[in-house]
């Protein structure tokens, strides 16, 4: 009896054939059961970064509903600020519709009317504050783009946050989303900005765009904007920059406006629209600059010479031509800063052979031009005038006054 009972003790101590089974069993559901959590967690990282790709798919379509209804709320700011707005080609201006953007040009016509399960687009033009009316006043106009369906994991019928993070990456910071704990309040721009959640029944994962609010337009100015640029200088003011055509000559206000006119550009100088391509000078006015290019009120050129402001069209030379004895110079036209002025350039006579023929063979041909009357003088080296065929080659321009 007692050696059996050794065997057995000694089979149970060195560990039999079940007991080594048993272990094997427990490694083995051990091993499986770190696999299975790993397959899970390898699972679950593949289905996130799909959700991610999906939401920047789902972002490019969104990004260009939003661009669009941004260039329309910019485009018609000032109108969209009135008491009563109205755009052509759109049925209500503060809600305009992806149909109706597309037959205005501002979005490409390839572009979905929908957003798929998210369903439609909800757009809508809004103000702040709520009710002002402009543009006289500060009355900033915004948008609001959202899909009517929430975008959430259907699992769980939470926010799919994989999807919309992927969707937000792509748009920026005007995007946010609506969740727990406070899904009636959507806040986005890291805090920039907060708006109420446009779903009726406040659900959560309801996606909205903003445009215009908050700090989502930045210091920008946008077009037919309401605010004063404030840029330090001279007298700047918004009302600079209209690109309506202005009529040379006409009046106009501020002073230091620009605009458009059809011979170029405008500038509003004391009153009066001028057509603006460098610094307005006086007629015989100071200048500071030899040589500097400026204009006149008219839009004549002047030259800087001797600091004075010169007709920069008349500066020089006017004319050339041969005159007889006692013959009168036509006096040139000058402009701003000269005076019409004469030469004699050179003399040319005839010899005169034979009685009875009258003239002045002395030679030693000279000519001179009165001063005051123009007329022009051949005389002889004896002073005796010269023959009848002399001439006086004259040359007249406009010179320092």
């Amino acid at each position: 009896m007692y050696p059996m009972s050794s065997t057995r003790s000694r089979r149970t101590a060195t560990g039999g054939p079940k007991t080594q089974r048993g272990v094997s069993l427990v490694l083995l559901a051990m091993v499986i059961g770190v696999l299975a959590v790993g397959l899970v967690g390898l699972g679950r990282s593949q289905i996130r970064e799909a959700s991610e790709r999906a939401g920047k798919t789902v972002g490019s379509s969104i990004e260009a509903v939003s661009d669009a209804v941004n260039q329309y709320r910019t485009t018609n700011a000032a109108t969209l600020s009135s008491a009563t707005p109205s755009v052509a080609g759109f049925a209500n201006p503060m809600a305009p519709t992806v149909s109706e953007l597309k037959s205005n040009g501002y979005l490409n016509v390839n572009v979905a009317d929908t957003l798929g399960d998210y369903g439609a687009y909800n757009i809508a033009i809004l103000k702040n504050p709520a009710g002002c009316i402009g543009p006289a006043t500060n009355c900033q106009v915004w948008s609001r783009i959202n899909p009517v369906n929430p975008i959430v994991d259907k699992r769980t019928n939470t926010p799919d946050v994989a999807m919309l993070a992927g969707l937000i990456s792509r748009i920026g910071e005007s995007a946010s989303y609506s969740a727990a704990p406070t899904p009636a309040t959507i806040v986005g721009g890291n805090g920039a900005w907060s708006i109420a959640n446009p779903d009726a029944t406040s659900r959560a994962g309801i996606l909205v765009v903003v445009a215009g609010l908050g700090g989502s337009d930045g210091p920008w100015l946008r077009v037919q904007d309401t605010r004063n640029p404030d840029f330090r200088g001279p007298s700047v003011t918004g009302t600079q920059f209209d690109t309506g055509l202005k009529t040379i000559g006409a009046a106009c206000t501020p002073h230091g406006a620009f605009a458009s006119s059809a011979q170029g550009l405008a500038f509003c100088f004391s009153g009066v629209w001028v057509l603006y391509a460098g610094e307005i000078g006086g007629a015989a006015g100071a200048c500071d600059t030899e040589g500097k290019m400026g204009y006149t009120n008219a839009g004549r050129s002047l030259i800087c010479v001797s600091n004075i402001w010169r007709d920069h069209l008349t500066y020089g030379f006017r004319g050339v031509g041969y005159y007889a004895h006692n013959s009168v110079v036509p006096q040139p036209t000058c402009g701003a800063g000269l005076t019409p002025q004469a030469v004699v350039s050179g003399v040319s006579a005839s010899v005169i052979i034979g009685a009875n023929n009258p003239g002045n063979n002395t030679g030693s041909w000279q000519a001179d031009i009165n001063a005051t009357t123009w007329q022009v003088r051949i005389m002889g080296s004896d002073g005796s005038q010269a023959g009848t065929n002399a001439r006086a080659l004259v040359t007249t321009f406009c010179a320092l006054s």
